[in-house]
C-alpha cells in the first residue's frame, strides 16, 4: 500500500512540475520563413493567391493525404477556399502585399497563417510565409510546440523554394 501511495504522489508531483515548467513557454508561437524571388511581384502574388496554383508549389497540399479535395470558384482572393475531409484553408484577406489564411483541421485544431510580400529592391520580391499558433495551458500542448519547428518549418522552406522556382521560371 505504501508503494501505491508513493507512486501516485510521484505522478502528481511530476505533473505539477511539468505544468510549472510549461508555464514558462509562450502561449503564442509565430513560425516564419522567407525567400527572395527574382521576378515580377504580380506573378508571385498570383501564384500565392490562387489555390489552383498551390498544387504546383505548396507541400502542405502536394504531400498531404487529402481526400475529397475541392477548390472554390473562384479559386483566388478573399473567401476562396480549398477543402478536404481533413483540412479546410480559407483566404480571409487578400491585398497586394499580404494574404491571410485560416487553417481548420478536422481534429479541431485551428491556426492562422499568411504571406507577406516585400519589394525592397527593384526586381526582388521577399516572400514571408508564417503560421501563428496559440496554445492553452496544457503541458502537452506547450511541449509539442518544440516539435513544430522541425516538422512544419521544413515543409515551409520546401514550399517557398518551389514557389521561387515556378515564379522565376514563368517569365
Amino acid at each position: 500500500m505504501r508503494f501505491i501511495k508513493l507512486f501516485f504522489l510521484s505522478v502528481v508531483i511530476l505533473f505539477l512540475v511539468m505544468t510549472a515548467i510549461s508555464l514558462l513557454f509562450p502561449s503564442h508561437l509565430r513560425m516564419s520563413r522567407a525567400v527572395d524571388i527574382m521576378g515580377n511581384k504580380d506573378t508571385v502574388f498570383n501564384n500565392i493567391n490562387d489555390f489552383k496554383k498551390w498544387n504546383l508549389w505548396n507541400d502542405f497540399i502536394i504531400n498531404a493525404p487529402l481526400t475529397n479535395k475541392t477548390i472554390s470558384t473562384p479559386s483566388f482572393g478573399s473567401a476562396a477556399f480549398i477543402a478536404s475531409d481533413q483540412l479546410k484553408i480559407i483566404i480571409g484577406k487578400s491585398s497586394a502585399d499580404s494574404i491571410i489564411t485560416s487553417w481548420n483541421q478536422k481534429n479541431g485544431k485551428h491556426f492562422t497563417g499568411g504571406y507577406n510580400l516585400f519589394e525592397l529592391r527593384p526586381g526582388t520580391i521577399t516572400v514571408q510565409f508564417y503560421f501563428d499558433f496559440y496554445f492553452r495551458w496544457y503541458p502537452w500542448e506547450k511541449f509539442s510546440s518544440l516539435l513544430y519547428e522541425r516538422e512544419i518549418g521544413t515543409v515551409m522552406e520546401v514550399s517557398l523554394n518551389k514557389l521561387k522556382d515556378i515564379s522565376e521560371n514563368s517569365k
